[in-house]
C-alpha cells in the first residue's frame, strides 16, 4: 500500500491548558474510563499493567511508550486526542512504575535489574495485546526512557511491526550539566559495584529520595503550571502509581543501554522521527544528535527542535504541544508505506 490511499489522520490539540481542568472533567476523564484495561503476566511472573483504546475504524494503532516514573493515567490527555484523531491508543506501565508490579520493599525506588527485562515486557505487550487487534499500521510514539525501550525492541526484531517510530526527549544520554558526561557515568558505575559489594539492596542514586509532591517552581519537566498541576493531582488522585528516584542499579542499567543505542544506531531501520526540546535539562540533547547523525543516510527520518519546550514536550504549554504535533503531522504524511 502506498500513501496514495491511505493517509494518517492529522493530530490536533483539542484540549487548552486554562481549561484542562474543566475537560478532564467532561471529555478526558470520561474517555479515560471506556479505555480497556488489563493486567499481564510477564515471563518472570510480573504484573504488568495495561490500557488501550480500539477506534472501530482504525487503520492504525499508536502504541506508546511511556518515560520513567510516569503511569498510563498521565496519557489521559493524549491519548484523548490520538482517539479523537482516529487513532486506536495502547499503552503498557513499564515495569516497577505505574500500577504495575514494584519488585523492591521499598515500592518508591525505580530499579530494575536489568534493561533488557523493560524490553521483553514490551515485546510481551505487542505480541499478546497490541498485534492481536489486527491494525494495517503501527506507530510508535515513546518519551524519554519509553524511547531507550522501544530502541531496544527494534534492535531485536527481525521485521518490525512498526511502521514509524516518534521519539520525544530520547534518553539516549543523561544530562549532567557542567560535569563531564564520562566523569558522571564512571562514578554512577562505580558507585553501583560499591553497592552491590556492601549490600543486596539496591540504594537509591545521590540525590534521589522516595515520592514527593514537589512545587511547580523550579521544576525540569514543564513551563505549563495548568498542567503541572493536572498532572500532581492524577498522582494524589492514584496513590499506587507514586515512584521515587532511580536506585544505583537502575543508573547502572541505564549508562550500559544508553550505550548500546549508541552503538547500534548504525543499523536502525525503522523511520524515525526525533522529538528535541530545546530547554531539555534531564537528557542530553547532544547525545541525541550524536544517535541521530549515526542513522543510515537512506533513511526515512526528521529532526525538529522543539522551542521553548522542557522535558515534557506533551505537558508544555498549548503553544508548544502544537509544535509537536504540527511536527508528527508532517512527518507521517511524508511517510514510505510498504
Amino acid at each position: 500500500m502506498n500513501q496514495d490511499i491511505f493517509s494518517f489522520p492529522a493530530i490536533k490539540a483539542i484540549s487548552l491548558a486554562e481549561q484542562l481542568s474543566t475537560q478532564w472533567q467532561q471529555l478526558i476523564q470520561p474517555f479515560w474510563q471506556t479505555m480497556v484495561s488489563g493486567e499481564l503476566i510477564s515471563a518472570d511472573g510480573s504484573k504488568l499493567y495495561y490500557q488501550y483504546h480500539k477506534a472501530v475504524t482504525a487503520n492504525c494503532a499508536i502504541v506508546i511508550s511511556a518515560g520513567r516514573m510516569e503511569m498510563s493515567l498521565k496519557y489521559a490527555e493524549l491519548s484523548y486526542e490520538l482517539a479523537q484523531a482516529g487513532y486506536s491508543v495502547f499503552i503498557l506501565d513499564h515495569r516497577g512504575q505505574g500500577l504495575s508490579e514494584r519488585a523492591l520493599s521499598n515500592r518508591f525506588k525505580g530499579d530494575i535489574a536489568n534493561f533488557s527485562l523493560y524490553q521483553q515486557d514490551f515485546s510481551q505487550f505487542m505480541q499478546q495485546i497490541v498485534l492481536p487487534c489486527q491494525h494495517q499500521f503501527h506507530i510508535a510514539l515513546g518519551h524519554s526512557m519509553g524511547c531507550a525501550i522501544l530502541a531496544d525492541y527494534l534492535r531485536r526484531q527481525t521485521e518490525s511491526p512498526f511502521n514509524a517510530a516518534i521519539l520525544a526527549a530520547p534518553m539516549f544520554g543523561i544530562y549532567t550539566s557542567i560535569v563531564p558526561n564520562i566523569l558522571a557515568q564512571t562514578v554512577a558505575l562505580q558507585l553501583a559495584k560499591l553497592n552491590r559489594w556492601l549490600s543486596p539492596t539496591p540504594w537509591y542514586a545521590p540525590g534521589q529520595g522516595d515520592y514527593s509532591n514537589k512545587p511547580f517552581k523550579g521544576n525540569l519537566l514543564t513551563s505549563n503550571l495548568e498542567r503541572y498541576q493536572w498532572l500532581q493531582q492524577r498522582y494524589q488522585q492514584q496513590p499506587d502509581s507514586q515512584l521515587g528516584g532511580v536506585t544505583t542499579r537502575w543508573l547502572e542499567q541505564a549508562i550500559y543501554a544508553m550505550r548500546r543505542i549508541q552503538q547500534q544506531a548504525v543499523y536502525w531501520q525503522t523511520p524515525v522521527l526525533l522529538l528535541q526540546a530545546a530547554n531539555d535539562k534531564v537528557v542530553d540533547n547532544q547525545a541525541q544528535l550524536n544517535w541521530y547523525q549515526a542513522l543510515p543516510p537512506s533513511l526515512y527520518r526528521n529532526k525538529v527542535l522543539i522551542k521553548q519546550a522542557r522535558h515534557e514536550v506533551f505537558m508544555e504549554s498549548d503553544q508548544i504541544r502544537q509544535q509537536a504535533f504540527n511536527a508528527i503531522n508532517d512527518f507521517l504524511q511524508q511517510l514510505p508505506l510498504k
